[in-house]
């Protein structure tokens, strides 16, 4: 498996297209579309939370058919907008279904931006030909940018990997700063293979990478209305059945989306640092996590890493109010290999040499629970001054 330069656009069998719509703002990409040149399978994941966007309702109804296409807007969630919000979706993927001759339930739907405001839909139908009409394969350049909403950089990757049937190519992108946490991180995503995959191994993997990488990463332990994630692959048949071959999509994927969840953390809303929180020697791996994830969101250790402060008692506590099996008299804590706390007594570090490694835009943390073998990895960040700043401001 080999990283490629660039992102959706290097992987054949799809065409994008994306405008300037003024959903919300002028003079900005907001509409965009996915457009497959065969029927799709798609296995899809999205957000837990039981307030839940038109679109998501959309998506997961038709998530089991054949998909030709997914029609995204950014600005307007199109949440809490009850059935016209949803008969807003419904006209909209029927005119792009009929605009490239597919069946109307063949075309996915995803909102990002503001809760609680109706999409302006008549102004969105109009520009459904414009858009439908200027598809081309190197537009999968612009669809990161044409989905951001409080991101500061477009992100997307892509790679190339072998198996028995040949080289193939899977890309993703991400769109997400605010209100990221796990169990569904908060973000639109967005892979496309042309490597040809059955409906249940997709649906399998695609659940089973995003455990361990956007189930895995947290900003502000919030959770949207809108997190959806979709992968495609196309209908064929002669899928790929040998183990090795769906080992070398697995890991084609779990790279993708590692990557991308780096990227979303990196640009986390006022983030000013990038730090990985590694737990091992809990009793499992479901206590691992649940440290892990204590720890990663708990703000007084994110304004610790903003402040560069070495509060070693922040992160014991965080660890030990997670509810998992935590015993003090075995617990050991290091930023960037310095021992903070080793078996339960704390350790004289050399502050000099902590200030600097917790001033770099990325360091690790170490928490040996010291009682089993139990192991996990989260991403997370600080939380600064800015993050206060744009979410104060966020509809207004």
């Amino acid at each position: 498996m080999n990283k490629i330069d660039g992102g959706l656009d290097q992987v054949p069998g799809y065409r994008f297209s994306a405008m300037e719509c003024g959903i919300r703002y002028k003079d900005r990409l907001d509409f965009c579309i996915i457009v497959t040149d065969v029927p799709c399978n798609a296995a899809g994941l999205f957000t837990t939370n039981k307030i839940f966007a038109a679109p998501v309702r959309l998506c997961r109804e038709r998530i089991g058919n054949s998909i030709r296409a997914i029609l995204i807007n950014a600005t307007n969630a199109n949440a809490s907008t009850g059935e016209q919000g949803y008969n807003n979706t419904l006209l909209l993927t029927e005119a792009v279904a009929k605009e490239l001759k597919s069946e109307k339930d063949s075309v996915l739907m995803a909102s990002t931006g503001v809760i609680g405001h109706q999409l302006p839909v008549d102004k969105m139908l109009k520009a459904v030909p414009d858009l439908t009409g200027s598809l081309s394969r190197e537009n999968g350049s612009v669809i990161p940018k044409a989905i951001m909403t409080t991101d500061t950089y477009p992100k997307s990757i892509a790679c190339e990997f072998s198996t028995s049937l040949g080289k193939f190519r899977l890309a993703g992108t991400a769109k997400g700063s605010g209100m990221i946490a796990p169990n569904m991180a908060t973000l639109l995503s967005f892979l496309i293979t042309d490597c040809p995959v059955d409906k249940k191994t997709l649906d399998l993997l695609l659940k089973k990478c995003i455990n361990i990488t956007y189930n895995a990463i947290t900003i502000d332990g919030d959770m949207s209305t809108n997190d959806t994630v979709l992968l495609f692959s196309p209908v064929s048949e002669r899928y790929i059945q040998k183990e090795d071959d769906i080992k070398e999509f697995e890991n084609a994927l779990e790279y993708i989306l590692t990557e991308l969840a780096r990227m979303l953390v990196m640009d986390g809303e006022g983030a000013t640092k990038f730090v990985i929180i590694n737990v091992t020697g809990a009793k499992d791996d479901i206590e691992a996590v649940m440290i892990a994830r204590s720890v990663s969101e708990s703000l007084l250790v994110k304004t610790a890493f903003f402040g560069t402060d070495p509060n070693w008692g922040r992160i014991a506590c965080a660890a030990g109010y997670s509810g998992a099996s935590v015993n003090e008299e075995n617990l050991s804590i290091y930023i960037e290999n310095i021992p903070l706390l080793e078996k339960g007594v704390p350790v004289a570090s050399d502050a000099k040499k902590l200030k600097q490694a917790m001033s770099e835009r990325e360091f690790s943390v170490l928490i040996d629970i010291g009682i089993g073998n139990g192991k996990a990895k989260f991403y997370t960040c600080d939380i600064s001054y800015d993050y206060v700043k744009i979410n104060a401001e966020y509809t207004t």
